[in-house]
């Protein structure tokens, strides 16, 4: 065959996605999939330009982060970090009884439960004895059969997800903490991520810190950095409104509401999404308590993102909370860090256990490992 008749794959995959996907719809609203879901037709008149800051409210910032040590199919050790980040006045401040970061393992098994059933145990184990305030009280349990921690189109999850999940659970506890001791009345909580909860007993933990939240007079929001969430006419829900709003105010920073709500009885938001600096290329998803957004008016809607998007102009990141940038900072798990960790915890073990009972179990997953240095 000549190289003229021979079909560019990658040139047949562009078209296939520009037959598709080039253009928006003139009506179109949010996917919806239960009853427990509130959905609005998107029209431009729902955008709006964020007003200049002028009530300025303190702000705190809460990230996780954590990476594997060492990994089995029927065990797994993690290190994990949860950051918190305090503005006023705009300005970075030092927090006054709460640790900037806690640290600490996050140890799953894979074992019997006391009913004969199976099931996975995450255990928390921190690194210093003061961080044990911050963390959940129990282990984690989650039976194997839980919907909750299943991959889409596997029967049991990757055990290595379970220190993401632990993670997960230490952001609510040490974000209880942390408006408890850091924030005021009329202060502001943004946690990375939605509001949404999706593992069994997180819900618990969240609902401690809205009541916690609450009580204080503090608003409780999150700022999710991606969004798939969709359209019923099969788009981008986010890329869709991006589109709209930037028609509607190419050079201003800007905000979208409503859109979209959650209104289960354990799980509430009112969804906004947000340009927050004019030279942004990104709009976020921006959650806000459902409860708290009810009560609250127009207005004071408008100075909490007002608030938000006066925290979002680093150079290196306009768009983006900078709180929310130096919390991932202080969180973050590099793989650099990981190997001595993994050196220091195999010496712990008893060498014979060790190569016995253990080794054998980590070569049950680390195969591809060994494919990867190989390439190197």
């Amino acid at each position: 065959m000549s190289a003229e008749k021979r079909k560019n794959p990658l040139k047949e995959c562009v078209k296939f996605i520009e037959n598709h996907k080039l253009g928006y719809p003139k009506e179109d609203k949010p996917f919806i999939s239960s009853s427990e879901e509130e959905a609005f037709e998107i029209y431009e008149d729902k955008i709006f330009e964020i007003p200049k800051c002028n009530f300025v409210k303190s702000i705190g910032f809460v990230d996780g982060g954590n990476g594997p040590i060492i990994r089995s199919a029927d065990f797994n050790v993690s290190l994990n970090r949860v950051s918190g980040v305090l503005f006023t006045t705009n300005k970075w401040t030092q927090l006054k009884k709460t640790p900037v970061k806690i640290e600490f393992y996050s140890v799953t098994v894979l074992d019997i439960f006391d009913d004969d059933t199976l099931g996975y145990i995450t255990r928390f184990f921190p690194l210093e004895s003061e961080f044990r305030e911050y963390l959940p009280k129990d282990d984690l349990k989650f039976s194997i059969n839980d919907p909750t921690i299943r991959e889409r189109w596997f029967s049991l999850p990757n055990i290595e997800v379970f220190g993401g999940i632990a993670m997960r659970f230490a952001e609510w506890t040490y974000a209880n903490k942390f408006i408890l001791n850091e924030l005021d009345e009329g202060s502001i909580f943004v946690r990375d991520g939605s509001l949404q909860t999706g593992y069994t007993g997180e819900t618990i933990l969240a609902e401690k810190l809205y009541n916690t939240a609450i009580k204080k007079g503090v608003v409780v929001s999150g700022l999710s950095k991606t969004c798939r969430l969709i359209t019923q006419n099969g788009n981008s829900l986010n890329s869709l409104i991006n589109y709209v709003g930037n028609k509607k105010f190419p050079s201003s920073a800007w905000y979208y509401h409503p859109i979209y709500r959650i209104t289960k009885a354990q799980e509430k938001a009112d969804l906004y999404f947000v340009k927050l600096n004019k030279n942004s290329v990104y709009s976020f998803r921006f959650d806000i308590l459902l409860d708290q957004a009810k009560e609250m008016s127009e207005d004071q809607c408008e100075i909490v993102i007002s608030n938000i998007a006066n925290n979002s102009n680093d150079l290196s990141y306009p768009g983006y909370p900078y709180g929310l940038i130096k919390a991932d900072q202080l969180a973050a798990v590099s793989i650099k860090e990981l190997e001595p960790q993994k050196i220091q915890l195999i010496a712990e073990f008893d060498e014979e256990d060790y190569k016995k009972y253990i080794l054998p179990r980590l070569r049950s997953v680390n195969a591809h490992d060994l494919l990867n240095i190989i390439r190197r």
